[in-house]
């Protein structure tokens, strides 16, 4: 078995500074490059050896006191190491490493890759654009390609006249060679990492810059595209402005450029002042966009530019780190989204994420946040669900646990005192524990090192409670404990305690609630007495709370700890609650219960959800009324939906079809709506109609909304198109893994496309961004039929998504959830709504 060991470079010869000169031919989608790297020797050797993949070597050689010497290379591809072996030993002291190579833009979205575009003449456009994170910097030029191996950077740009370049820092000069091309030439940067580089060359538009307290702030994208970029200016600067506020240390650039690619792997990428963008998370027009889709570009712009602290400025030793930089992050952002629009409810929304990740945490699958990280594979697999919402949501409990001015203190003094370094996690536990007093490191190791999570069952006790802690599973029995901060409240007041091992007796008044404020990350479970009045009370509770008692009750659906019958009584209780996502907690457990009763019963099932949406559905109606806040907007939507596709309403899918088919400005919340409602009981003309509108779209937003219509619409010949556009490339490879994601969770094609898909494997496997391949099994668990089950579990006992194999056991741990669910509430369900 690999070790770390055996992936890292030997610290003979450690780099400081890099000057790199590439010349991208955007017509071939290969590029020339040379690199002069000023090093270090630590230890008198006679080799050097760096990381470098996918690179044509045209010659190497080493300068030092004593001259210029050539030096002989050798590739590796398995350990991805390129070593120049010298024939006189290089002594301790200062040296330079010149190496001169060739490279192909490749179509795998990772390294030096290419984007490409149709412009307004219909003529194909290419981009050369970066995707370095983790390991893939060693793909575009040789490099020192560790976290802690940082180094400064000057950028050399050759380009044809015309073209845009940018990199993490400002341009310093341009040059007109002889043979007329264009060399610009970047700042020097900061100290950073090699997987927070960025080069960017081709036919792009900037916006004017702003002034953001001196740092000047662009967008960048495709021309015709910048009258989208209002939105996203004002929502960087008001992040770059809070988080130099929270984090108390300057931003550490020269220059924030935002760039919209159109083609990336991820929602966007932190590179140091050239932050990069899939265009769906960063372009966008307020008048045709969802309160959602706002919230996504605000949210990851503002999880981006917190990285330019925590993340750049401090960064993480090794990969097995990558949960501190991007769950810092992702609870970074909900502060910022927070204070840029306090009305969107954002610590709400993070409700959601949080139960999403508990789904996979709650498997005997899991893993820890923080695992042994050697392989770039492995580092990799560090990008999911539990990295990202159970890794900011622990945070977020600390926070609330410690007090939010106490944990912004601590993070200031982590920042400050490990500026342009490398750090472990438990050096942030250090500066949380001198400014608080409390034991961080020693919770924080049971939440950080282990897998899973706790429940506490809470029962009354003469004069308070008693808490009792357990681990909660869909499946099985743990046996797992946690240092759980926990806060509760009652008429008594508030209070807050830290449950360990054995019970914890507290002493509190009427109407108590434990998790108050809904933050903890564990589920609660009341003795009936106490869980009777928390359910009689559920209006009067804070939106966070509430949304964490319907949260609970859904989980325990899935672990058979209630019947179907207990959580639709508790769902019952919404029918004056006007906060959509704690409706949407709600409807997505109805809809688990939709996957999986009976067909005979199903119209019982419709007509239970249309008692229950019909009244607030009715009267949000179908047009916007003068003073709707953006969120009753979407609640309005969000009930639509629901009587359209759950309730199966008629006439609201009637009145769906109009407006959705009308001329005319429709408010984008009913568009949206109507949209969903429509093509989930469409037609193929509905499909050829979808695809159409996607692409012609006038913004990257309705370009996919239009793609997900058309996946969704119910037909049999859906599933055969959208598999072969997919493997033909005619659906953009950044887009193919949601695409199947969707149709293979499709009630009517889903059976049909996972046949398809293990049909022609490799081609779908060869048709994506091998770091999201995995991603096309998102929803395979609503695959709870029997037959079809039983086909997935086959399929996979003899095949593999690289790199995935931790990934797809969850979601066919998950899948045995749902299979579970099925053959224990089916009948009973239907009873139930007798």
């Amino acid at each position: 078995m690999a070790s770390e060991a055996d992936y890292r470079l030997p610290r003979t010869v450690v780099p400081n500074h890099y000057s790199i000169t590439l010349e991208p031919d955007l017509d071939a989608a290969t590029f020339a490059g040379s690199v002069v790297i000023d090093v270090a020797v630590v230890e008198a050797t006679d080799t050097v050896v760096m990381n470098a993949i996918d690179l044509d070597i045209e010659s190497a050689s080493v300068i030092d006191a004593d001259g210029e010497q050539a030096a002989e290379w050798s590739l590796d591809e398995e350990s991805q190491r390129l070593t120049l072996q010298l024939s006189s030993g290089l002594v301790e002291g200062a040296a330079a490493v010149r190496i001169s190579f060739r490279g192909v833009l490749n179509d795998m979205l990772r390294g030096f890759y290419r984007s490409t575009y149709t412009d307004a003449d219909g003529n194909d456009t290419t981009i050369a654009t970066t995707q370095f994170e983790a390991t893939d910097a060693r793909r575009a030029f040789p490099c020192w390609d560790e976290p802690d191996l940082k180094a400064r950077f000057s950028v050399n740009l050759i380009t044809d006249e015309g073209l845009m370049a940018v990199s993490n820092a400002a341009e310093s000069s341009r040059e007109v060679l002889d043979n007329g091309k264009i060399k610009v030439s970047f700042a020097t940067t900061v100290l950073m990492s090699t997987y927070l580089v960025a080069f960017i060359v081709g036919e792009l538009e900037a916006t004017d810059p702003v002034d953001v307290d001196g740092i000047p702030l662009r967008i960048i994208a495709p021309p015709g595209k910048l009258h989208l970029a209002d939105f996203a200016i004002e929502a960087g600067a008001h992040a770059l402005r809070y988080f130099a506020n929270y984090y108390d240390v300057p931003y550490p650039g020269d220059k924030l450029d935002m760039v919209a690619i159109p083609d990336f792997a991820w929602g966007a990428m932190e590179n140091l002042g050239c932050i990069t963008y899939r265009e769906t998370a960063l372009l966008l027009d307020p008048n045709t966009a969802t309160q959602l889709e706002m919230l996504r570009v605000a949210s990851v712009i503002a999880h981006e530019i917190a990285h330019m602290w925590f993340g750049d400025l401090v960064t993480m030793k090794w990969w097995n780190g990558i949960w501190l930089n991007e769950a810092f992050a992702t609870f970074a952002e909900n502060k910022s989204t927070d204070a840029f629009r306090p009305e969107w409810m954002q610590w709400l929304v993070m409700g959601s994420d949080r139960a999403r990740s508990q789904e996979t945490d709650a498997l005997q699958s899991t893993r820890p946040i923080e695992f042994p990280v050697a392989s770039p594979k492995e580092a990799d697999a560090m990008f999911d669900v539990l990295t990202y919402e159970k890794g900011s949501s622990v945070l977020r409990m600390l926070e609330q646990y410690l007090g939010e001015e106490t944990f912004r203190a601590g993070v200031s003094h982590y920042l400050k005192t490990h500026s342009f370094s490398n750090t472990d996690n438990e050096d942030l536990w250090a500066s949380l524990e001198s400014v608080s007093d409390e034991p961080v490191g020693e919770i924080m190791k049971t939440w950080i090192f282990q897998g899973g999570f706790p429940a506490i069952d809470v029962q009354s006790t003469e004069g308070g409670i008693e808490l009792r802690q357990s681990q909660f599973r869909f499946i099985g029995e743990g046996d797992t404990t946690w240092q759980i901060p926990v806060l509760y409240s009652s008429d008594a007041g508030t209070g807050k305690v830290l449950v360990r091992e054995e019970p914890v007796e507290v002493s509190v008044g009427d109407n108590v609630i434990v998790n108050a404020g809904g933050e903890g990350f564990y589920r609660v479970n009341y003795d009936d007495a106490l869980a009777a009045s928390v359910t009689d009370r559920l209006s009067d509770l804070d939106a966070v709370e509430r949304m964490s008692v319907v949260s609970d009750s859904l989980a325990n659906l899935l672990a058979a700890k209630i019947e179907a019958a207990d959580f639709l009584a508790v769902i019952e209780r919404l029918s004056g609650e006007k906060e959509n996502d704690i409706w949407a907690m709600a409807l997505g457990g109805l809809g688990e219960l939709d996957r999986i009763v009976s067909s005979d019963d199903r119209p019982a099932l419709q007509q239970f959800a249309a008692e229950l949406l019909g009244g607030p559905a009715a009267e949000l109606g179908w047009t916007v009324a003068d003073g709707d806040s953006d969120r009753t907007r979407a609640l309005r939507g969000l009930m639509l939906r629901g009587m359209g596709n759950l309730a199966q309403d008629q006439e609201t899918i009637a009145q769906a079809r109009a407006v959705e088919a009308a001329d005319g400005d429709v408010d984008a919340e009913i568009a949206d709506a109507a949209l969903m409602i429509t093509a989930a009981n469409g037609d193929i003309a509905d499909f050829e109609r979808f695809l159409h509108l996607s692409e012609t779209a006038s913004t990257p937003q309705l370009t996919v909304k239009y793609l997900r219509a058309a996946v969704m619409v119910p037909h049999p010949e859906v599933p055969d198109r959208i598999v072969r556009m997919v493997i033909d490339r005619d659906i953009r490879t950044q887009d193919s893994f949601w695409v199947l994601a969707v149709l293979l969770g499709h009630r009517e094609n889903g059976a049909r496309a996972w046949q398809l898909i293990t049909d022609n494997w490799d081609a779908v496997l060869a048709a994506m961004p091998p770091t999201n391949a995995y991603r096309m099994t998102d929803l395979m668990h609503l695959r709870s039929e029997p037959e079809v089950a039983e086909a997935i579990r086959a399929w996979f006992a003899d095949h593999e998504i690289p790199g995935a194999d931790k990934k797809v056991a969850q979601k066919l741990e998950q899948l045995e959830v749902r299979t579970r669910l099925r053959e224990r509430e089916g009948e009973r369900l239907g009873e139930a709504l007798r």
